[in-house]
């Protein structure tokens, strides 16, 4: 089930690599969650043998880079899909493009 894969949203903004790693000595689910090229998110799933009855199975945000380093606290949550959208409506807005660059003026 996890994999190596790659899934895009339909934004095609925001994209989820799931891997199993070794963290902490033990092998975890987890989730890249990129912007483009630039990670944004580390998501791991929390294990049944550690965590409480009722967050057995449920994804938390590990770490957040670059525009989501700022970002609060985050809840648990069932899904990674759940995760991006809830970046997603977290992410500053892209500085809109220049219409005209001032290196190109006479």
């Amino acid at each position: 089930m996890f994999g190596r894969r790659t899934q895009a949203r339909p934004s095609g903004t925001l994209t989820q690599r799931h891997a199993r790693m070794n963290r902490d000595g033990a092998d975890q689910d987890t989730c890249l969650i990129s912007l483009g090229d630039q990670p944004v998110s580390l998501l791991v799933r929390l294990q049944p043998v550690t965590a409480a009855p009722e967050h057995r199975h449920k994804w938390r945000v590990a770490e957040t880079y670059g525009p989501c380093r700022g970002l609060a606290r985050a809840p648990l949550f069932d899904t990674p899909d759940a995760v991006i959208d809830w970046i997603a409506h977290r992410l500053p807005d892209p500085t809109p493009r220049p219409w005209l660059d001032a290196h190109l003026l006479p």
